[in-house]
């Protein structure tokens, strides 16, 4: 497998719609996944003030993409479960593979693609977060450097693990 990792392009909305509503129909655990809003999937393209979207390409076919979340009034809630308000974070997530292309190291890959660009861009720290039964998600955001910091039940009612990494 000659996988390509690179910059989604609005070109492909259509391939991006569809990985989604795969993955996430047929996560073995719809707790695994915080549904996407409506303004989340209009703002898919929009990097500056929502995620900077990459994928991992089979040829022509997305198989798996990651998002960096980087708008400040959206992950406000987040900063404060961290005890971060007063530094600008990012947040590693949006990590949907394609079932048949699992255990490739396609998320390692993707989100050590984010965490560098969250270094590039400047934040002082990057977060994540897992369902705790998500074992494989969990292993992976250790596996990028990303630290347990503790599992709580988020306002929005999901339970997750929560995990940082201080950038600079």
């Amino acid at each position: 497998m000659n996988l390509i990792f690179k910059k989604i392009e609005e070109k492909d909305k259509g391939q991006l719609f569809s990985l989604i509503k795969t993955v996430l129909e047929g996560l073995e655990n719809q707790n695994y996944f915080i549904p996407y809003e409506q303004w989340e999937l209009d703002s898919m393209f929009d990097e500056k003030n929502y995620a900077p979207l990459y994928g991992a390409y089979d040829g022509n076919k997305l198989v798996g993409m990651a998002q960096l979340y980087v708008s400040q009034d959206m992950l406000a809630d987040f900063k404060k479960e961290f005890g971060l308000e007063k530094y600008t974070v990012c947040e590693l997530g949006g990590n949907l593979v394609l079932p048949e292309y699992r255990g490739n190291g396609i998320t390692t890959k993707l989100q050590t693609i984010e965490l560098e660009l969250a270094k590039k861009l400047g934040f002082d720290y990057i977060i994540s977060m897992a369902h705790p039964n998500n074992i494989g998600s969990c292993k992976t955001l250790e596996k990028v450097g990303l630290e347990f910091v503790k599992e709580t039940k988020l306002s929005n009612g999901f339970l997750r693990k929560l995990y940082m990494l201080k950038l600079k």
